[in-house]
């Protein structure tokens, strides 16, 4: 299976156990669906730099950035292999 399959599941999986909510697709809009308010939204950043081992910049964040699962899991691509090449 692909990273971006395996790194989807991985954020359905984060959610589940950090927000208590079972999002169906990776394309669900989580804001338009009340998934994800202020205090949720925190919550999830904070569960991705965990699981992910990065930081993410809040001043660089777009919300169409973290709007899907599928657009999550993307940001974290583009930022773990961010992250790996200031490490190289």
């Amino acid at each position: 299976m692909s990273e971006n399959y395996d790194r989807v599941h991985q954020i359905q999986a984060l959610i589940s156990e950090k927000l208590f909510v079972e999002v169906d697709s990776p394309d669900t809009d989580l804001f338009e669906t009340g998934t994800l308010d202020s205090a949720a939204l925190i919550e999830l950043l904070l569960g991705l730099e965990e699981r992910f081992g990065f930081i993410l910049s809040l001043a660089e964040l777009e919300l169409d950035d973290i709007r899907t699962i599928r657009k999550i899991a993307g940001l974290v691509a583009q930022t773990t292999a961010a992250s790996s090449e200031v490490q190289r």
